[in-house]
Protein backbone atom coordinates (compact mmCIF):
# COMPACT_ATOMS: atom_id res chain seq x y z
CA UNK A 1 0.00 0.00 0.00
CA UNK A 2 1.13 3.76 -0.33
CA UNK A 3 2.03 5.47 2.38
CA UNK A 4 0.20 8.79 3.18
CA UNK A 5 4.00 10.39 3.26
CA UNK A 6 4.94 8.87 0.03
CA UNK A 7 2.58 10.74 -2.08
CA UNK A 8 3.74 13.87 -2.32
CA UNK A 9 7.40 11.89 -3.50
CA UNK A 10 5.53 11.42 -6.53
CA UNK A 11 6.08 15.19 -7.89
CA UNK A 12 7.83 14.28 -11.43
CA UNK A 13 5.62 13.78 -15.15
CA UNK A 14 7.18 10.87 -16.92
CA UNK A 15 6.27 8.85 -20.16
CA UNK A 16 6.52 5.69 -20.68
CA UNK A 17 7.07 4.93 -24.41
CA UNK A 18 7.21 2.03 -26.73
CA UNK A 19 8.25 1.03 -30.01
CA UNK A 20 5.44 0.72 -32.70
CA UNK A 21 5.31 -0.25 -36.20
CA UNK A 22 3.44 2.18 -38.27
CA UNK A 23 3.03 2.40 -42.15
CA UNK A 24 3.82 5.69 -44.41
CA UNK A 25 1.71 6.74 -47.61
CA UNK A 26 4.48 4.69 -49.42
CA UNK A 27 3.10 1.56 -47.80
CA UNK A 28 6.52 1.14 -46.11
CA UNK A 29 6.55 0.66 -42.05
CA UNK A 30 8.76 2.39 -39.81
CA UNK A 31 9.37 2.00 -35.98
CA UNK A 32 8.28 4.90 -33.94
CA UNK A 33 8.02 5.49 -30.12
CA UNK A 34 4.26 6.05 -28.99
CA UNK A 35 3.43 6.93 -25.30
CA UNK A 36 1.55 3.75 -23.95
CA UNK A 37 -0.62 5.40 -21.24
CA UNK A 38 -1.73 7.97 -23.23
CA UNK A 39 -0.33 10.52 -21.44
CA UNK A 40 2.36 11.71 -18.86
CA UNK A 41 2.19 9.78 -15.72
CA UNK A 42 3.62 11.25 -12.28
CA UNK A 43 6.40 9.48 -10.93
CA UNK A 44 9.32 9.80 -8.00
CA UNK A 45 12.64 10.14 -9.62
CA UNK A 46 16.40 9.48 -8.17
CA UNK A 47 20.18 8.27 -8.81
CA UNK A 48 20.34 4.83 -7.36
CA UNK A 49 23.57 3.98 -7.48
CA UNK A 50 26.42 4.34 -9.56
CA UNK A 51 28.61 1.23 -11.09
CA UNK A 52 31.76 1.45 -12.01
CA UNK A 53 33.33 -1.82 -13.71
CA UNK A 54 35.76 -2.79 -16.17
CA UNK A 55 34.82 -3.53 -19.94
CA UNK A 56 37.48 -3.93 -22.61
CA UNK A 57 40.44 -2.32 -20.89
CA UNK A 58 38.65 0.57 -20.26
CA UNK A 59 36.61 1.60 -17.25
CA UNK A 60 32.88 2.52 -17.87
CA UNK A 61 30.76 4.16 -15.44
CA UNK A 62 26.88 3.19 -15.23
CA UNK A 63 24.18 5.10 -13.08
CA UNK A 64 21.56 3.68 -12.14
CA UNK A 65 18.22 5.46 -11.97
CA UNK A 66 15.35 3.97 -9.59
CA UNK A 67 11.95 5.48 -11.06
CA UNK A 68 8.81 4.80 -8.49
CA UNK A 69 5.41 4.55 -10.09
CA UNK A 70 1.46 3.57 -9.04
CA UNK A 71 0.93 0.03 -9.95
CA UNK A 72 -0.01 -0.65 -13.60
CA UNK A 73 -0.40 -3.56 -15.26
CA UNK A 74 1.00 -4.43 -18.95
CA UNK A 75 4.33 -2.92 -17.92
CA UNK A 76 7.92 -4.83 -19.23
CA UNK A 77 11.41 -4.34 -20.01
CA UNK A 78 11.08 -3.86 -23.25
CA UNK A 79 9.77 0.04 -22.89
CA UNK A 80 11.40 3.02 -22.58
CA UNK A 81 11.04 6.01 -19.51
CA UNK A 82 11.11 9.60 -21.19
CA UNK A 83 12.02 11.69 -18.52
CA UNK A 84 13.47 15.72 -18.99
CA UNK A 85 14.10 14.92 -22.75
CA UNK A 86 16.14 11.98 -21.79
CA UNK A 87 15.10 8.22 -22.71
CA UNK A 88 15.94 5.61 -19.96
CA UNK A 89 15.89 1.76 -20.32
CA UNK A 90 14.07 0.14 -18.40
CA UNK A 91 16.75 -2.77 -16.87
CA UNK A 92 14.16 -4.18 -13.92
CA UNK A 93 10.58 -3.64 -12.79
CA UNK A 94 9.82 -4.55 -8.78
CA UNK A 95 6.50 -4.71 -7.30
CA UNK A 96 7.17 -4.58 -3.74
CA UNK A 97 6.33 -7.17 -1.47
CA UNK A 98 4.00 -8.01 -4.48
CA UNK A 99 1.52 -5.65 -2.97
CA UNK A 100 0.39 -3.98 -6.56
CA UNK A 101 0.85 -0.32 -4.72
CA UNK A 102 3.43 0.82 -6.25
CA UNK A 103 6.56 -0.32 -9.13
CA UNK A 104 10.52 0.53 -8.81
CA UNK A 105 11.89 0.63 -12.04
CA UNK A 106 15.14 0.24 -12.39
CA UNK A 107 16.72 2.49 -15.38
CA UNK A 108 19.73 3.53 -17.21
CA UNK A 109 20.58 6.24 -18.94
CA UNK A 110 20.10 5.29 -22.98
CA UNK A 111 22.49 6.70 -24.85
CA UNK A 112 21.92 7.68 -28.52
CA UNK A 113 23.86 5.27 -30.64
CA UNK A 114 23.53 3.04 -28.16
CA UNK A 115 22.42 -0.23 -29.90
CA UNK A 116 19.56 -2.25 -28.09
CA UNK A 117 19.93 -6.00 -26.74
CA UNK A 118 16.89 -7.22 -28.66
CA UNK A 119 18.03 -6.15 -32.08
Amino acid sequence: MINIDEIGQMNRQINILQYAETVDEYGLTHQELKNVFGGPIWAYVEPARGRTYYEQYRDKVEIMTKIVIRYRENLDESMIVEYRGRHYRIQSIVDPYEQHARLELMCNLKERGAEDDDA
